[in-house]
């Protein structure tokens, strides 16, 4: 399922590498590590082509019905039997559903906005789920109501696998949605201070059922189809089978387990007391396990987040030569390139801009990192330090424009009545950017280009062929059994389009955001043309080309000198395109657990509808109780994410592509990305092919490795580093030596940091930063450490 690097590559988006550690149903108590986008009970060749192994999920060969999916692939994950009459639409799942989505929301809204933001995700969701579901299904009444003739009860019974899928689709329709919100908080903030809340909250509303309803209209080719089989969903649908595997085969209580760690049934409760006793840790239960990592992130981010914020970003050069420039630059981990830094602050190790290390198979930690090296800390120094384009006249890591002076570029120099003004631009300075900004926009150009072409030379031959083969293979069993449940009908999606779109065109012309109604026309219309092509290669490939370059290429070059038009264009054009595919892997996921339809279309538009008022009027709220929200003086709100979508408005929609890229600008010669993003790939395939033994080279992979310096900006630079080190201890060290911990606390460890972190962030907000209480002592002055990292090498003549 589904959050992002960086809008000009979207590498976190759903399907993406580091999304997609793989699960293996064989055993209750053993969640098994992919290693690479395969399945677990897949091997990785190098070229990111499984040779998958056949594994039996559903029972002996013999006692497996005879007929199941034609990929082997999902024959290995997906159950091909069904149980009707389980439940599925539950008492508990409202609960449980409306709480996640509520959390969900408000965790990653609220830490989207911070220095170092975190995002709680699909696998958080999955693993505090069960025990909740389980308890709920020990506790409450099973007592009969009857309402009106309808009859219903708080507890059907045992927790079901359907109920568990609900709910987390549901949560799941909230969780990368901060970045749409950073639309309206640039209008609301640069653009148009009385930017009205209901007006936001419709056009993102009206976004994301756009997005949902293009979903349900692509449903027949992105998710019926077997051959689009969606490897993230394997993947989810692994888990969700490992958690409930004693419903089908009965091997073992897992309930049992669970409810004895929540509540304390009484035989388990007696055999496990909460008391000291020797005992080896591998014998601790996943649940057990995770309230104490829970609480050891709660305690501990009283520290790095309170009492001691110098820890969250440790610059040790600057430490030991606070006035020497050079060691600053080099040295400071949020405006410079961040060597020799470090943390001892879980948020900035498992960071939204780069998700959990311990979700991230080391193999793509390795590229990613290699990326971030060659070009971050050896080419961008060279670069600077010599001066290239004037470079070392601004500062050496910034999100912001500048004039050719140094100083910040003033929007309103260059407009007239909201509009850009050729006349004013010539007369005040053309725009210039931080050579590590500039550079972020060739290196998308080339992993935009590089992905199209590896998916052609890795995967094009396995598209064709599964293309060919939709209609032959469109009634799987897993279309067959499904079948037997009321379907949403394709009108519905319709007139939800529709209306949505109408919404949309009717609340920006009457906010007077700025954009011509053509402007929203060909925002869907982009949508609309490519999520069938864009849905069919990550279907097949595992794999989402870049999107957001598309839109602002469109966007700049049709709504040049309106600076709001980017805004509408990120809105429906690319994020209700990475939205609708989205919500399509989620529908194929529930395709497979054979949910009901129609439950999951209701679960996930109640789910959208909460997460925009969450989400949207939570943001406003911050801005109006935050001073100097978004600016460094706001610290630690400096609002990252937004103020690169401000900067990115000014140079695709205020001044345009034309003038920042094209001739006589020094940035022309980042054009040559795209060729080089078309040519890099091809050599390394055929070497890969030329020597199939050497090891390294099978997993080198250019799209990753280009995306390894897409994310900067934002992504303060020391959270690259820290990072990589946390996953190649678990992911390397641990999962090599100590593997049997690994496979059973790995992902329990990353869920329990990032849900204390979260509650401790949140306490200590509302508890203690908005009643005043901040201790300003020499440990929380992190403006201080690092003063000269921001100046530039060489004075502006």
């Amino acid at each position: 399922m589904s959050s992002s690097l960086h809008p000009s590559l979207n590498y976190n988006a759903p399907g993406s590498p580091e999304n997609t550690a793989g699960y293996n149903s064989e055993e209750i108590d053993a969640v098994k590590y992919a290693g690479s986008t395969c399945p677990s009970n897949s091997e990785f060749d190098g070229s990111l082509k499984c040779e998958e192994k056949e594994l039996d999920v559903a029972g002996d060969k013999d006692d497996r019905e005879p007929e199941d999916s034609p990929f082997e692939v999902v024959r290995t994950a997906v159950s091909n039997t069904d149980v009707p009459s389980m439940p599925s639409m539950t008492f508990r799942t409202h609960v449980l559903g409306v709480f996640f989505v509520c959390l969900i929301s408000f965790v990653n809204q609220f830490y989207w906005e911070r220095d170092n933001p975190i995002a709680l995700n699909l696998l958080i969701v999955q693993l505090l789920c069960y025990p909740m579901g389980v308890a709920m299904a020990w506790a409450l009444p099973k007592r009969t109501w009857s309402f009106f003739g309808y009859k219903w009860t708080m507890n059907p019974g045992e927790f079901t696998v359907k109920e568990h899928v609900l709910i987390s689709l549901m949560s799941n329709a909230s969780a990368f949605m901060a970045l749409t919100v950073d639309i309206f908080a640039v209008l609301r903030l640069y653009y148009n201070p009385s930017f009205p809340l209901w007006a936001a909250l419709l056009l993102l509303l009206s976004g994301q059922l756009f997005a949902y309803a293009l979903a349900g209209l692509s449903r027949t080719l992105l998710v019926l189809p077997a051959p689009m089989i969606w490897p993230s969903s394997l993947i989810n649908a692994s888990l969700f089978r490992t958690f409930h595997e004693h419903q089908e085969h009965n091997i073992e209580t897992v309930q049992e387990e669970a409810v004895s760690n929540v509540i304390g049934a009484s035989h388990t409760r007696q055999r496990w007391q909460w008391r000291w006793r020797r005992r080896s840790l591998s014998g601790m239960t996943r649940t057990r396990f995770f309230w104490i990592c829970f609480v050891c992130s709660f305690v501990w981010y009283f520290i790095p987040g309170y009492f001691v914020q110098l820890l969250s970003t440790v610059s040790v050069l600057c430490l030991v030569a606070p006035n020497n420039h050079l060691a600053n630059m080099l040295g400071d981990g949020k405006q410079g390139l961040g060597i020799l830094s470090f943390s001892l602050d879980w948020s900035v190790f498992s960071n939204a801009f780069l998700q959990s290390p311990i979700a991230t198979p080391f193999w793509a930690a390795c590229n990613l990192f290699l990326g971030f090296v060659l070009v971050f800390w050896i080419a961008l120094p060279v670069a600077y330090f010599n001066n290239l384009w004037d470079s070392a006249t601004l500062p050496l890591y910034s999100l912001d424009v500048f004039t050719t002076n140094g100083t910040k570029y003033n929007i309103t120099r260059v407009m007239r009545d909201g509009v850009f003004n050729p006349q004013a631009y010539d007369h005040y300075s053309p725009l210039r950017m931080s050579l590590e900004f500039s550079w972020v926009y060739g290196i998308g150009f080339a992993a935009l280009m590089s992905i199209l072409v590896h998916i052609g030379l890795y995967n094009g031959k396995e598209i064709i062929s599964r293309l060919r083969e939709t209609k032959a293979k469109h009634d799987d069993i897993h279309g067959k059994l499904i079948m037997s449940y009321p379907s949403v009908k394709a009108w519905w999606y319709l007139v939800l389009l529709i209306a949505s779109s109408a919404t949309g065109i009717a609340v920006g012309v009457g906010a007077q955001i700025g954009v011509p109604w053509w402007g929203y026309m060909l925002s869907f219309a982009i949508a609309i043309v490519l999520v069938i092509p864009v849905g069919i290669i990550q279907a097949i490939s595992n794999r989402q080309p870049g999107l957001s370059l598309v839109a602002e290429l469109l966007s700049g070059v049709v709504l040049q000198g309106i600076p709001t038009g980017y805004s509408i264009l990120k809105l429906y054009g690319h994020g209700s395109l990475a939205q609708a595919l989205s919500y399509a892997q989620d529908m194929k996921l529930a395709h497979y657990m054979k949910i009901p339809p129609r439950h999951v279309l209701i679960y996930q538009l109640v789910g959208i509808v909460i997460s925009v008022i969450i989400q949207t009027s939570l943001f406003f709220w911050l801005i109006d109780r935050i001073p100097n929200m978004c600016r460094p003086e706001g610290y630690p709100w400096v609002c990252r994410s937004t103020n690169l979508v401000y900067s990115a408005s000014i140079i695709w929609n205020l001044i345009g592509p034309l003038r920042v890229f094209g001739e006589g600008s020094p940035y022309s010669p980042l054009l040559w990305g795209f060729l080089f993003g078309l040519v890099l790939p091809i050599p390394i395939y055929f070497l890969q092919r030329r020597f199939p033994n050497q090891t390294w080279l099978q997993h080198v992979y250019i799209p990753v490795i280009l995306s390894g310096i897409v994310g900067l900006p934002p992504m303060p630079p020391v959270d690259f580093p820290m990072w990589f080190l946390f996953g190649f201890i678990f992911n390397f060290v641990i999962h090599r030596y100590w593997h049997a911990w690994w496979q059973k606390y790995n992902f329990t460890l990353s869920a329990g940091l990032d849900s204390g972190l979260a509650l401790s962030g949140i306490l200590q907000f509302l508890a203690l930063a908005q009643n005043g209480l901040k201790l300003d002592w020499w440990g929380n002055r992190v403006d201080r450490q690092c003063t000269l990292s921001s100046k530039p090498w060489i004075a502006p003549g």
